[in-house]
């Protein structure tokens, strides 16, 4: 018999969204409520502009962290669902 776990999580239920950076893997945790825009460099000063080359990219990444907020708004309780994020159980 195999099981598999689960973890199921609601945009309300989001405490922090982290940010690490890649350079020296400091990492900056901020409320959604608080969260306008993504930070433009690491607590150590690495820049964290996005440069993907796409015209959009930083759009992107603004518009998730935007959208996360905006969803956790009580007026959105009303809509016929619910948005869920599922994970995998981390491995031992």
């Amino acid at each position: 018999m195999t099981f598999e776990h689960r973890i199921v999580v609601s945009l309300q239920e989001i405490k922090a969204i982290v940010f690490e950076c890649n350079d020296c893997k400091s990492r900056s945790a901020i409320v959604p409520e608080k969260l306008d825009s993504i930070p433009k460099k690491c607590p150590n000063g690495h820049p964290w502009e996005p440069n993907t080359g796409l015209q959009y990219s930083g759009w992107m990444f603004n518009a998730l962290t935007k959208s996360i907020k905006t969803l956790r708004d009580p007026l959105y309780e009303s809509v016929g669902f619910k948005i869920f994020l599922e994970f995998e159980e981390p491995k031992p």
